[in-house]
């Protein structure tokens, strides 16, 4: 077992092993780069972004960047699982958009050379330095994206469970995200009243409607502003109103200003 941080685009590679796994420490979270979770054994639900799925042993999610996602453990049976984050501008466009589309799960147990990949990170740890099993790692991620970019999603996938209200909120949040955006108005595109949207919202994903919305804008303004945005201009794009509003949310949401993330490129 173990966990990573290796440079160039990689935040963690890790095998990890949880006895008796606590809901309280796997709570609902959102962050900047994708992530791959090679699910090993366990009993437990997997909420992502509204869509829940039951993994089996040898479920592999593709978790893209700024999708909410959390573990849900159901009993008290051992779980365990490989992690693999990294920044999506490791990846051609074309990648991405291969790797994450939907289904978020498949899975890869009749894959021995996938299952390898995998194993040979165990192998490069428990054998190498450190130094070297960073080396290795990053290499062998990069060729892993490359093969499932390669990969048809008609392998056997996990059928999840959707909350259709969740589903169609989320879906409104995504289309309208550059809009301005709060309960009244989502529930009235529904119709539905607007303290039932954010109850249910809030009893499926675990967290505010707003929290999340701000959120979401918050990422795509920044993913504009890496792109060479002014962040007055991103500010005014998502609907924050006033650049002051959008400066604070956005140092609350990413720890830094946004001209920091600017002069970054």
């Amino acid at each position: 077992m173990f966990k990573q941080t290796i440079p160039e685009g990689f935040y963690e590679v890790s095998h990890k092993r949880v006895e008796q796994p606590d809901g309280a420490e796997y709570n609902n979270h959102v962050h900047s780069y994708c992530e791959i979770l090679l699910f090993m054994c366990g009993n437990a639900d997997f909420n992502i972004d509204g869509t829940i799925y039951s993994p089996r042993p040898y479920d592999l999610l593709l978790i893209p960047d700024t999708k909410y996602h959390y573990l849900i453990p159901k009993a008290g049976e051992p779980y365990e699982n490989y992690v693999l984050g990294f920044e999506k501008d490791i990846l051609t466009s074309s990648q991405y958009d291969s790797i994450f589309s939907t289904p978020y799960v498949i899975n890869i147990r009749a894959d021995h050379e996938l299952c390898g990949f995998f194993k040979r990170l165990d192998f490069y740890y428990d054998n190498y330095s450190r130094e070297d099993f960073e080396k290795c790692a990053s290499l062998l991620i990069r060729e892993l994206l490359v093969f499932l970019s390669y990969m048809p999603k008609d392998a056997a996938y996990s059928v999840p469970f959707r909350n259709k209200q969740v589903h169609d909120i989320i879906g409104i949040i995504d289309s309208h995200i550059t809009e301005k955006l709060n309960a009244d108005i989502i529930a009235g595109k529904l119709f539905l009243s607007r303290s039932y949207v954010q109850n249910i919202f809030s009893q499926v994903m675990h967290i505010g409607l707003m929290q999340y919305i701000n959120q979401k804008k918050i990422f795509c303004a920044a993913s504009d502003i890496e792109k060479g945005m002014s962040p007055s201009l991103a500010a005014e794009k998502y609907s924050f109103g006033d650049y002051s509003s959008f400066y604070r949310a956005y140092r609350k949401v990413l720890g830094s200003s946004p001209l920091k993330r600017k002069n970054k490129l």
